[in-house]
Order: structure tokens, then C-alpha cells, then sequence
């Protein structure tokens, strides 16, 4: 790869990098103003369920705060501590904000199961539907766009944020269900339990962020079709068979390490030209960090 190339897949690295931390700022914004909005109202309606929403709301905000602050280490160049660079530190974000999650969530469940045994009265409820209804839609259009920008960067933390904040606007429809069954059918008892069914998406998606980014932090790997795909790429286009090949995940990329099996007889000059177009090749196509090649003999 030439030095132009490495320098325009550097360029189009960090502005992927650059709209996915834009993306989150937004979404830091939006979400505080939403919860905001929610808390302050429920204080005049006395809805639990538009608490929890805002309260939810409010962590999301938090949430996405941690994302941008990884995404924005992810950017910072290697150093002689990292060596590998920061790319780990968007996933232990996402692995943070999943934990402060869950203390949200528990905090909200509990709430709402006094308030099952304890049924409040919800004061202008017309007031609190409307405020469910808006602060769902805006979110649920914020989540799209992030979700857009969150497959194109793959970032682990940015998907969490994405799909965080598509719970937090339909956790707002269910709100409005809630609190529209205990105002025009008499279930008073509902107010409180769609407090809990909120609390129950925000553990679900606390469960699935730990378990994601717990994996990539301990290296583990589930990527058979990116193993595929290196073997046939060598094969095909080098006509060289491979033995081992050991994927690393750094945050949003891998590196690798891929054994390939050179007849007994190759020169020393040749073993170092396929090592290194093999690398460059195999970087170039599948966008991993760093590929060491490891030449093996044939088996006599």
C-alpha cells in the first residue's frame, strides 16, 4: 500500500471517528434536555412512570457522555504505555455505562413497586401523555440517526448508545400506554407498572452491553467468517495455504496473526516479499489494525 493510500485510510479512519463523537455529543444533549423535561413535569403530575422515563432519559444522557469521552480516546495516537493505541477504551466505556445502568434501573424498579402497592394519582395526565409521546418520537429520531453513524464506524460503545437510546423512545410509547390505561380505564395500579417495564428494558440492555464488551476486553473471539475470509483471500490470490490464524480485539478492529505454509525450498528475499504483501493485502481488504504474517515450512 502506498503512503497516499495509508494516508487516505488514516483521513477516512478519523472522520468516521470524528461523526461517530458528533453523534454522541448530540445525543448527550438530547437526552439530558429530554429527561429534563420529563422530571420536571412529573413533579406537577405525579406520574411514576414519566419519572422513571426521565430518569432513564437522564442516565442515556450520561451514557452517551461516556461513549463520546471513548470515542475521543479511541482518536488519541499511540503512546509508550499503549502501544496498541486506545481502542479498548471505548469498549470499557461501553462496559461503565452498562454498570450505571443497572444501579439506574434498580433504583427505578423499586420505586415502582412502592408505588404498585401504593397507587399515586397522576395529575394532569393529558400533560403527562403528551410529554411521553414527544420525548419518545425525538428520541426514536435521534436513535436512527446514531444507529446510521454506528454501523458505519462499527463501534461497539456507539452501538450501545444507538440502541440505548431506541429503548429509551419506545420505553416512552410505553409509558404513554401506561398512564393512558390508569387514566381512562381505572387500572391505577398501571402507572406503576410501566415504571417497571422500563426498568425491565434498561436491565435487558445493561445484560447484553456487559456481556458484548466484557468479551472483547478478556480478547475472546467468535468470528469464523472473518477467519474465512482470510484463508480465501491467500489462497486465491497467493495460491498459499495457512495453518493458525489468531484474531485480537482491539475496540472496533482486530488484529491479527496468520501462520502461512511456504514450500521447504523458498528463498529468504521471497519469504520477506510474500510476508509482506500478504500483511498489506489482507489489512487493505478486511480494515484490521495490524496483521503479523508468520512463515512455517512444510511438513517433511
Amino acid at each position: 500500500m502506498s503512503s497516499a493510500d495509508k494516508s487516505g485510510k488514516t483521513n477516512n479512519s478519523t472522520a468516521i471517528l470524528s461523526k461517530g463523537q458528533h453523534a454522541a455529543r448530540q445525543s448527550v444533549i438530547t437526552l439530558a434536555c429530554i429527561g429534563v423535561a420529563e422530571i420536571t413535569i412529573s413533579l406537577f403530575t405525579g406520574s411514576i412512570t414519566l419519572t422513571a422515563d426521565g430518569i432513564d432519559s437522564m442516565a442515556d444522557s450520561m451514557i452517551s457522555f461516556i461513549v463520546w469521552f471513548g470515542i475521543l480516546m479511541v482518536k488519541k495516537p499511540r503512546s509508550r504505555l499503549f502501544h496498541f493505541g486506545y481502542r479498548k477504551v471505548e469498549v470499557l466505556a461501553a462496559f461503565i455505562a452498562a454498570i450505571i445502568i443497572i444501579i439506574l434501573g434498580a433504583f427505578i424498579a423499586f420505586h415502582a413497586f412502592q408505588a404498585l402497592y401504593e397507587p399515586r394519582t397522576i395529575h394532569y395526565p393529558e400533560l403527562t401523555m403528551i410529554t411521553l409521546v414527544a420525548a419518545g418520537s425525538i428520541s426514536l429520531h435521534r436513535a436512527f440517526l446514531i444507529r446510521k453513524v454506528a454501523i458505519e464506524s462499527n463501534l461497539i460503545s456507539l452501538k450501545l448508545d444507538a440502541r440505548n437510546s431506541i429503548k429509551d423512545g419506545t420505553s416512552s410509547f410505553v409509558g404513554f400506554v401506561s398512564v393512558f390505561a390508569a387514566t381512562y380505564f381505572g387500572f391505577v395500579f398501571m402507572d406503576a407498572i410501566g415504571g417497571m417495564i422500563i426498568a425491565g428494558y434498561i436491565f435487558f440492555m445493561a445484560y447484553t452491553a456487559i456481556k458484548e464488551s466484557a468479551l472483547v476486553l478478556v480478547d475472546a473471539v467468535h468470528n469464523p467468517q472473518m477467519t474465512d475470509n482470510i484463508k480465501t483471500i491467500i489462497i486465491e490470490k497467493f495460491k498459499i495455504k495457512t495453518s493458525d490464524i489468531f484474531l485480537r480485539p482491539v475496540g472496533h478492529e482486530f488484529n491479527a496473526e496468520i501462520h502461512i505454509i511456504l514450500p521447504n525450498e523458498t528463498r529468504l528475499d521471497e519469504t520477506s516479499r510474500l510476508v509482506k504483501e500478504i500483511s498489506n493485502v489482507i489489512k487493505d481488504e478486511l480494515q484490521l489494525a495490524h496483521v503479523v504474517i508468520v512463515p512455517e515450512p512444510e511438513n517433511q
